[in-house]
């Protein structure tokens, strides 16, 4: 005989544990304690549609899995009882308005009664008064008898009218309730019955997981300036949704950067081909590039853990953030805001203008991402002396790289860059080339009650070309940094308050008359 099989019903206990929520899904699991048996089912329902069958897996503390079945089905079974309950309640209800619908018409018609009453009243009076001895007495008993039946008539009228309308109120909104479940009902879920053998007397603690769609999440930070100390207090938070119909309450919840279809495969290597093409001898033409540098930035792999407390682990390719209390999210999109950890970065504050691009001097913290994980690409709001400054995007930070956060306008700074310059000098004495020359000149002026220093850069041609020569100007104000494979000064200027400094720069272009500068 075959052993019997304790099938254990887990609607009510088995709630979801734990979710992984990455970028554009989410791998929930569910568990539940069951009472062991030679063998045991059990039964998990109400598993959204969103979940994939194919995802189903099943684990067991102190059990062996012997088996894993999962199927879809109406929630009919779910929503079934409580729309039965909806339609009886109608059902009353429309019972107690066709009822006052009836003491309604009673009412009207005793209104009606009331005002015949009247009528008659009025002619036999009228007939009284035409006869020699008329008996006005009994003439006020008759009219009070009908205004009292037409005055009852309309309070018990408007008394059903009120009761018709709150009636009306409440049908509405189990209508409409009826439709939500009757909508719900033809809607399916899965189930899946999990099928584990363990000691009997004992307990076993089984987990369901699968994978949905319809969660994503998204970082964002806050950070903020601590100047007298030297650091930045960086907190990092993720906006997590889920449409998923299935809520998600005092659920420990980790956060990956991966995506499963995109870490799961390999790149492969194309074919790399050498090639030649003619093409004929064309003039040289003098043309001006603007170049955007940018460096491959990479993690030290000795990075300082920080003092976020943040629990980070690495996964290769990607990094999970577990988010440190219970989180809840409600299943219908509704966006939850939660924080993940935060840290203390060491920062080096300084004041920065290139007048070039924003005639203003803003305050810049340099940091080196010392966190425990990668900082993603997010918004962050930034605030400086307790107050909110900006938001604005941050980019990608490997673990261990430098960047820098910038903490708004320093409005006691004023910067103002002028054009003293911008000209073409024909060649003659120059053995055949042709001369620019260009001059600017930047005005500081410190309106602070403290000292400040300045950093201001300004960038120059960078010639790609043997026959193309810069030069900086003798008039240039000295003090400057050159970085010559980006050609940008920058000058560290000291100001004391109420302070008030000039600065000078000038530089030539030098080009053979061959080319063609296109008036540039």
């Amino acid at each position: 005989m075959e052993p019997a099989i304790l099938v254990v019903s887990l609607l009510s206990a088995s709630k979801v544990s734990a979710v992984v929520v990455f970028p554009d899904r989410a791998q929930v699991t569910r568990s539940a304690t069951v009472p062991c048996g030679a063998k045991a089912a059990a039964l998990f329902e109400g598993i959204p549609p969103a979940a994939d069958p194919g995802s189903f897996r099943a684990r067991a503390e102190g059990a062996s899995i012997e088996g894993l079945r999962a199927e879809e089905r109406a929630r009919e079974r779910q929503y079934g009882p409580e729309l039965a309950e909806v339609e009886k309640e109608i059902r009353r209800l429309e019972q107690e308005n066709a009822q006052a619908a009836d003491e309604r018409n009673r009412a009207d018609s005793a209104s009606r009664l009331g005002a015949e009453y009247a009528q008659v009243a009025v002619a036999q009076v009228s007939r009284e008064m035409a006869e020699a001895k008329p008996e006005p007495k009994g003439w006020a008993s008759a009219f009070d008898a009908s205004l009292a039946a037409r005055l009852l008539g309309a309070q018990e009228a408007q008394s059903a009218a009120q009761k018709q309308r709150e009636i009306g109120h409440k049908l509405a909104e189990l209508r409409r309730k009826q439709a939500r479940l009757s909508a719900a009902a033809m809607r399916t879920e899965h189930l899946a019955e999990v099928l584990v053998s363990c000691p009997s007397g004992a307990t076993s603690k089984v987990e369901l997981l699968y994978v949905v769609g319809g969660a994503s999440w998204e970082p964002a930070y806050e950070a903020r300036a601590d100047e007298a100390g030297g650091a930045v207090e960086l907190s990092a938070f993720a906006t997590v949704r889920q449409s998923t119909g299935e809520d998600w309450k005092g659920v420990e919840l980790v956060l990956s950067t991966a995506l499963p279809s995109q870490n799961a495969t390999p790149p492969e290597l194309s074919a790399l081909k050498v090639f030649a093409e003619e093409r004929k001898e064309e003039k040289k033409v003098l043309v001006r590039r603007e170049e955007h540098l940018e460096r491959a930035e990479t993690g030290r792999a000795d990075a300082p853990a920080g003092e976020g407390r943040l629990r980070a682990k690495s996964q290769g390719l990607s990094v999970q953030l577990s988010v440190p209390e219970p989180a809840d999210v409600p299943g219908s999109g509704t966006p939850v805001r939660l924080r993940v950890g935060g840290t203390r970065l060491r920062a080096s504050f300084a004041y920065r203008s290139a007048p070039k691009l924003a005639p203003f001097v803003f305050r810049v913290a340099d940091l080196s991402n010392s966190a425990p994980y990668p900082l993603l690409p997010g918004p962050v709001d930034v605030f400086r002396r307790g107050g909110f400054i900006a938001r604005y995007s941050l980019e990608r930070v490997a673990e261990g790289a430098a960047f820098h956060l910038t903490f708004g306008v320093e409005e006691s700074l004023r910067v103002k860059r002028s054009v003293v310059e911008e000209v073409q000098r024909e060649a003659g004495l120059f053995g055949g080339k042709r001369r620019f020359r260009y001059a600017y000149r930047f005005e500081l002026a410190n309106y602070g009650r403290a000292a400040a220093e300045v950093e201001l850069s300004e960038h120059l041609p960078v010639s790609e070309l043997d026959e193309v020569r810069v030069e900086i100007a003798s008039t240039t104000s000295s003090g400057y940094e050159l970085r010559r494979p980006e050609g940008i000064a920058t000058w560290k200027v000291a100001l004391k308050p109420s302070d008030k400094r000039k600065l000078e720069l000038a530089f030539l272009v030098e080009v053979p008359s061959s080319y063609d500068s296109g008036g540039t």
